[in-house]
């Protein structure tokens, strides 16, 4: 056994929504557990906070920082996905954000949105190229 759980989008709302009595207690414990939370899920988590529960700007980054400092969740780069959620809490699109991280191996992250280097700023993982 000793392998990580890897958790769904349900898992973290039950948890930091508490609004099912039942599947927040299962949420709670699971992760009390190691366990890894994959980009795809933050990313949606996001999306789920933001639209179906109306978290705003500030409140999101606020709950997603939360969810990084639990001792036993693992992320593929936390330091990667800290950056993420500052740059969104500064006015960027999260998804755009987590897709900048994501290219890190790559040479660069092409876009025709031009406004996107900006919102990476400079410490953006990967240079930024606009086209068009």
């Amino acid at each position: 056994m000793g392998r990580l759980k890897s958790i769904d989008t349900n898992i973290i709302a039950r948890y930091v929504m508490q609004d099912d009595p039942v599947q927040t207690r299962v949420a709670t414990a699971i992760l009390s557990e190691a366990c890894f939370v994959s980009d795809t899920v933050l990313l949606e988590t996001a999306w789920l906070l933001s639209s179906r529960y109306r978290l705003g700007r500030a409140d999101l980054a606020a709950t997603l920082n939360d969810l990084l400092r639990l001792p036993l969740l693992e992320v593929s780069d936390a330091g990667l996905v800290g950056w993420a959620i500052d740059r969104f809490a500064a006015g960027a699109d999260f998804a755009d954000m987590m897709h900048v991280t994501s290219a890190r191996h790559t040479g660069c992250f092409v876009s025709f949105e031009r406004c996107l280097a900006a919102l990476a700023g400079p410490q953006s993982p990967v240079p930024i190229e606009t086209l068009g």
